[in-house]
């Protein structure tokens, strides 16, 4: 592990939200991969990764030693990988057929606005910006990559990473219940 990587772990145990979305990006491409091959389709698998990071934030003080991050958070997806599959799984009860439980409709009216939300606060931001939301958040790209790809430093494109997730927690702030308290840090 990188001094860098290391120091932005000890800021984000001390309660740094930052320096803990440094650690995610860091880590959220590798983490994809191990989601991936545990679960069903992209969806589960970025639902899995965005429990085991939540977990991780909230627990990162139980973390003895940062150099054991990496397995610690492998640990940690495949637990909310389990644990979705189990929410998954019918229960079977002589012969009675499981019931559908779908979403109710105000669930998936709301996460349709936030969606949308998302996707207009995107679109209204400079091309740059934009550009490299979408290539590493949505095409799950990794920075070197689009740095390559755009034929910038990779010092340039973590800045524009960086201030467009700034703009994007401002214009979505208040979007979902209890949202500005979790970017308080």
């Amino acid at each position: 592990m990188d001094a860098d990587l290391a120091e932005h772990l000890g800021r984000a145990r001390e309660g740094d939200v930052q320096a803990f979305s440094y650690v995610v990006t860091a880590f959220r491409h590798t983490a994809l991969g191990w989601a991936r091959r545990q679960t069903s389709g992209e969806h589960a698998a970025e639902d899995a990764v965005q429990d085991a990071f939540v977990a991780a934030f909230t627990h990162l003080s139980q973390l003895r030693e940062v150099e054991a991050f990496a397995g610690w958070l492998q640990a940690l997806v495949r637990s909310a990988c389990l644990r979705q599959l189990r929410r998954r799984m019918p229960v079977l009860e002589d012969g009675f057929e499981p019931e559908h439980n779908e979403p109710p409709a105000e669930e998936v009216l709301a996460a349709a606005e936030v969606k949308l939300a998302v996707r207009a606060a995107v679109a209204e931001m400079k091309a740059g910006h934009a550009q490299v939301i979408e290539r590493h958040y949505l095409a799950g790209q990794k920075l070197e990559e689009i740095a390559r790809e755009l034929g910038l430093p990779l010092g340039t494109v973590k800045r524009r990473l960086f201030e467009a997730r700034e703009k994007l927690r401002f214009r979505l702030a208040g979007l979902a219940p209890g949202a500005d308290d979790d970017w308080k840090g």
